[in-house]
């Protein structure tokens, strides 16, 4: 691999002409404007427009800064390759993620890792004497500025002054010498936020800054994206789907430790089918009754904290794009768990057990019982009497470290029953925890 720096500004411009037009799968990623730009600023430079040139360098730098790309290697160029090579949804990525092996797309970016590797010893410094140069060439070869921006321009960053300027342009003084205003590194190489696949992705990071030949890396990058997935599955865990557009949106990880075992029992067959789900046995769509206020959200969503490896798509609307999103999710090889809240009748006609994909396991919670034949699973759970319900607040308060005696806790929970008249539920026995423990 030719390093830029061992080369002549002219020799440099030629070889990073010829390394971003021969990009192929990572020049088209979603996150493609830094690219593009510096692919401008390269087309600017060689046709002379030099204050065009510099604007598309200071959009280039703010592109680096805002385009989301993670911050990890201590320099917002290097951020931004890694994030095009590991973390963007590109056609690589996904057809790995499916386990579908295109030979055409695996040898472009064989192709595309080595000239990558090319432009990631990219900095500032070597743009602006690209530019520079160039601006001593055009001068060097009497080349008249088409308006006075040019002139400067050329002058600037050429490190002169200007010359030749026309009469009905008049200069206040001579232009500066061109010099990059902002630098491209910020500090060491390091994680300081949380991606789902972290335990990979740090390796895949040190792999790259480490490794000298980086189309050697084409495998691991195939076990990369063919054990997490690709694109927002490798950053997130859980998802909110609304069925509004199709899109999946992050939603935030649930905080561990808030769930209290109150119905061990019907709690024991929900963990159960998701753990034979888990182990490839079997993927029985399961449904949770029970009244209102009862914790079913709560206890389905214990699964998914109980089991780490299941990632959670949180249904709140759309169930007639439930096909379009079982598209999506069986495109990546993890296991999900699609959780429709508050099912209602007639909101799953149409969908049967064979449309579900092997890697979902589908989950509703209602408050009454479906008779469609697709939920082989069925928990409810019973309501709660008075006996029960003081049980339920003493296990919270005990979660809570508190201990009453029985007979005050049940004082309590007829006068709220009295006071509010709600009824037995979760949602009530938590309330009086709270009141009792302040």
């Amino acid at each position: 691999m030719r390093d830029f720096n061992s080369l002549s500004p002219a020799e440099a411009l030629g070889l990073l002409d010829s390394t971003v037009s021969g990009l192929t799968v990572f020049g088209r990623v979603p996150k493609s404007e830094p690219m593009e730009l510096l692919r401008a600023f390269i087309d600017l430079v060689i046709a002379g427009e030099l204050r065009l040139a510099a604007s598309a360098y200071s959009n280039l730098t703010t592109s680096l800064l805002t385009c989301g790309a993670r911050r990890v290697s201590g320099n917002i160029w290097k951020d931004y390759i890694l994030d095009v090579m590991l973390l963007q949804d590109d056609p690589f990525a996904r057809a790995t993620a499916s386990s579908r092996m295109d030979s055409a797309v695996f040898t472009a970016v064989r192709s595309d890792l080595a000239l990558i590797q090319q432009l990631f010893s990219l900095d500032e410094e070597l743009l602006a004497s690209i530019a520079k140069d160039r601006a001593r060439e055009l001068s060097a070869k009497g080349r008249t500025p088409s308006d006075t921006a040019s002139a400067i321009a050329t002058a600037a960053w050429g490190g002169g002054t200007v010359h030749h300027v026309p009469k009905e342009y008049k200069l206040p003084a001579p232009a500066p010498s061109f010099k990059y205003a902002f630098s491209w590194n910020y500090g060491e190489f390091g994680i300081t936020d949380s991606y789902f696949a972290d335990e990979a992705l740090e390796g895949m990071y040190r792999r790259f800054l480490e490794e000298e030949n980086w189309s050697e890396l084409i495998d691991s990058l195939w076990n990369f994206h063919s054990t997490y997935g690709s694109g927002q599955f490798l950053r997130y865990r859980n998802f909110f789907f609304d069925g509004n557009g199709r899109d999946l949106k992050p939603m935030p990880d649930l905080r561990p430790g808030d769930f209290v075992p109150l119905a061990e029992g019907e709690y024991g067959k929900l963990i159960n089918n998701a753990i034979a789900f888990m182990r490839d046995e079997c993927a029985k769509p399961m449904l949770l009754c029970g009244g209102h206020g009862m914790g079913k959200t709560t206890m389905m969503l214990e699964l998914t904290d109980e089991l780490p490896r299941l990632h959670l798509v949180y249904v709140t609307g759309g169930c007639g794009e439930l096909p379009a999103l079982f598209e999506v999710l069986k495109q990546q090889p993890l296991k999900f768990m699609v959780l429709i809240d508050n099912l209602r009748p007639g909101q799953l006609e149409g969908i049967f057990e064979p449309l579900i994909p092997m890697n979902v396991l589908l989950a509703a919670c209602s408050t009454e019982p479906m008779h469609s034949g697709l939920f082989e699973v069925t928990v409810t759970l019973p309501h709660l009497q008075l006996g029960e319900f003081v049980q339920t607040v003493h296990k919270l308060l005990e979660a809570r470290q508190l201990s009453l005696p029985i007979e005050v806790i049940r004082s309590a929970c007829v006068d709220y029953q009295v006071d509010t008249r709600c009824e037995f539920n979760i949602a009530s026995a938590v309330r009086i925890a709270e009141l009792l423990q302040s």
